[in-house]
């Protein structure tokens, strides 16, 4: 099974978006942020005397750690669409194919094989099609990229099913060891 997609620079964006809501790295920055902003306030103003004020430091270090978070997703993005460009091979036409040993890719600028047992999750959104390879590693096929809902969902259980397969594989290698 095969298909090619044109990745573009919004498909980037909406995939960090996606992820981004998903991964405990986001929780984390935010809560260390917020303890960084906690304790400059702690160290500013002081230890708060009333239940108000704690309140409104706890308010305070939250708020920081959210827009802190927020400020450093968008840098991020901004920075990775900048610099991105079709001959880097992360943009523009890739040529994917389902076969039994992994998912093979195909751009202007390389070609490869991601096994099945290194590929880590295989999930479907509204729009997208995404293979985890590591946290923030993904190769993604657009859904529009398939000439129907059919296709899209062949491509997708095959690609199941052959995941499944590698990583049931790789239990059994480990269990006999």
């Amino acid at each position: 099974m095969e298909v090619t997609t044109n990745i573009q620079k919004m498909d980037l964006i909406k995939l960090n978006l996606s992820v981004a809501l998903t991964m405990k790295s986001t929780y984390i920055s935010v809560l260390v942020i917020a303890g960084f902003v906690f304790a400059f306030l702690l160290w500013k103003k002081g230890i708060p005397s009333t239940d108000k004020r704690w309140m409104t430091m706890i308010i305070a270090s939250v708020s920081g750690g959210l827009i802190g978070t927020i400020a450093s997703m968008l840098f991020n993005m901004f920075c990775i669409l900048t610099m991105l460009s079709k001959n880097a091979g992360v943009l523009g036409e890739h040529h994917y194919q389902v076969l039994a040993d992994g998912l093979h890719e195909k751009t202007s600028a390389n070609e490869g094989l991601s096994r099945w047992q290194g590929i880590a999750e295989i999930r479907v959104t509204n729009s997208y099609l995404f293979y985890r390879i590591t946290g923030y590693l993904y190769h993604i096929i657009p859904k529009r990229s398939f000439n129907s809902q059919k296709d899209f969902d062949q491509f997708y259980l095959k690609s199941k099913q052959y995941w499944e397969e590698g990583h049931n594989q790789s239990l059994q290698q480990i269990s006999a060891e």
